[in-house]
């Protein structure tokens, strides 16, 4: 009986399947080819060398922070290709593609890919439940010979273990960071406003620049926080679980300065890409660039007036002028954020970092000068302002940094 890598029958994982076919023509997603995103199209010749792989259909770029193979077609996420560099994007194509040997290559990567599909209905979810539990040592030795194709992809030896790691990670994190971005309401308008300075609305905004302004934001602000559970990483990678749960391998979200270069990402492209990302919706594309301050003026006063009415409760009273305001936020602001969320004051609080005060400040000076006619240089930089008359312009996290007291200057 023909068995598969893990003993699964042959069979039996055509059966599993449910006679479902991979999709049979290329995705509409941008190409990559020697013609198309040729330094790219280099890096995943590189790691079909190192995967021991037949190469697929053809190539694509996608708009979400993954690597997926499907149906023999290949689709790299544009955020991790910035967010890593050639080598670690290397490393990681390298272990998307590598297969145990099989004399069916094209089930064990169909068995691997539906597992990771999501079930639509009760009747998908049981048999979907079923090909999960009948492919997990399929999964275990796949994963092993990933895990060590990787190893090799990084070059070999002690010192490609921790790079192999340190690339897996990059990814994950990127790909949490991404998905994290792309779910906030300034970028799709699914999600509850953010502490970022972002679109408090429930309206799906369907941003054709989405990875244009994740570049700005991950270039001028750092990526928003996500959750990753090193924990579930390393269960998914046995053969880099030790490397993966050091502290001293770091994940950073960053636009990587040893990234692969692309060719131009004109409009039409980026907006097929943002297309893959958002949710399906008859409203118009708009720019995210282009939204004027009502889109994030009332958010801006929401937060501003928190900040003014928590100091009312530390003082017990409304502050004299506004310097009493601001000598309150920059002298005590352990007190001030622990009345704005509601808590008690703390006997014996921690003396925060130095900068905390200042970053209190300066979300209630944007609040004044925004009144005053300034604007945000881009709706996804908070506190980057512009004068009306577009003749100057204010970085109050920069103030923040490194001249505190000038934001006082700014609230009259």
């Amino acid at each position: 009986m023909a068995r598969l890598p893990g003993g699964l029958p042959v069979w039996r994982g055509r059966r599993l399947l449910g006679g479902a076919e991979p999709p049979s023509s290329p995705p509409t997603l941008p190409a990559v080819d020697a013609a198309h995103h040729a330094a790219l199209h280099s890096v995943v010749l590189d790691a079909l060398k190192f995967a021991d792989a037949a190469p697929p259909h053809s190539v694509h770029l996608g708009g979400a922070a993954t690597v997926r193979t499907d149906g023999g077609f290949l689709v790299i996420g544009l955020p991790l290709v910035w967010g890593l560099s050639g080598d670690e994007l290397r490393v990681l194509l390298a272990h998307e593609l590598a297969l145990p040997p099989s004399r069916h290559p094209d089930l064990v990567r169909n068995l691997l890919n539906a597992r990771r599909h999501t079930a639509r209905s009760e009747k998908a979810a049981a048999r979907h439940a079923r090909l999960v539990g009948a492919t997990g040592e399929l999964l275990a030795e796949a994963e092993q010979v990933r895990d060590a194709t990787a190893i090799t992809a990084a070059g070999g030896g002690l010192s490609a273990v921790e790079d192999a790691a340190r690339a897996l990670l990059k990814a994950a994190a990127t790909e949490a960071g991404f998905a994290a971005f792309a779910a906030a309401p300034l970028a799709s308008g699914t999600a509850p406003t953010l502490d970022t300075g972002s679109l408090p609305t429930t309206a799906i905004v369907r941003a054709e620049d989405l990875h244009a302004a994740w570049q700005l934001r991950l270039a001028r602000w750092g990526a928003p926080a996500a959750r990753l559970s090193r924990e579930d990483l390393a269960a998914r990678h046995p053969g880099l679980a030790e490397e993966l749960l050091t502290p001293s391998i770091v994940s950073l979200v960053t636009l990587d300065p040893d990234a692969v270069p692309l060719d131009e990402l004109g409009p039409a492209t980026l907006r097929t890409l943002a297309a893959e990302v958002l949710p399906d919706s008859a409203d118009p594309w708009v720019r995210l660039a282009d939204l004027p301050v009502e889109s994030y003026l009332p958010d801006v006063e929401r937060r501003a007036r928190q900040y003014v009415e928590a100091v009312t409760e530390v003082l017990g009273r409304t502050p004299d002028d506004r310097d009493e305001l601001a000598g309150t936020l920059l002298r005590r602001p352990v007190d001030v954020e622990r009345a704005r969320r509601g808590l008690p004051p703390e006997a014996d609080a921690e003396t925060p970092p130095p900068w905390m005060g200042a970053a209190l400040l300066a979300v209630v000076v944007e609040y004044a000068l925004l009144r005053k006619g300034w604007r945000r240089e881009h709706p996804l930089l908070p506190r980057c302002l512009v004068a009306p008359d577009s003749a100057s312009s204010i970085d109050l996290n920069e103030l923040v940094r490194s001249d505190p007291g000038a934001l006082v200057t700014h609230l009259g």
